[in-house]
């Protein structure tokens, strides 16, 4: 969760993919769903959160 939104893997199954995020968005109205491809960090074994922890506030 972040401001206004909800981040989301995308894995490339648009069936699931789209019904992960239509539930997403029942669970967070008003909140954007974004779904991101992290077929990368996957690979490497991390995920949206391993690269969105400690971001340092400006």
């Amino acid at each position: 969760l972040c401001n206004g939104a909800v981040l989301s893997a995308h894995f490339g199954d648009s069936r699931a993919d789209a019904a992960a995020k239509a539930t997403l968005a029942r669970r967070y109205p008003g909140r954007a769903v974004e779904q991101l491809n992290i077929d990368r960090l996957g690979t490497g074994g991390g995920g949206i959160h391993c690269v969105t922890q400690q971001q340092p506030v400006p």
